[in-house]
């Protein structure tokens, strides 16, 4: 049996290797959306909606002090 002429990982022609790379930017947002509804929504069954929100105010806390960081960095 054959298997380099069924092969799906056959080398490229050169115009398709010249191709930027894949910007997964909005699909690892999305992920990180998704994963942080399962979290909230396990941390709301568990413990309430108090140290949720809580943790909601703690990641938002975060993420601003982060925003700054990286503004103060970039002048």
């Amino acid at each position: 049996m054959d298997h380099q002429k069924d092969n799906r990982n056959s080398p490229q022609p050169q115009a398709a290797q010249s191709q930027a790379p894949i910007d997964l930017f909005a699909a690892a947002l999305s992920f990180v959306g998704l994963n942080l509804m399962w979290v909230f929504f396990a941390g709301w069954m568990l413990f309430g909606m108090v140290p949720v929100l809580i943790f909601a105010l703690f990641l938002n806390h975060l993420i601003d002090r982060l925003e700054d960081h990286l503004q103060h960095r970039e002048s």
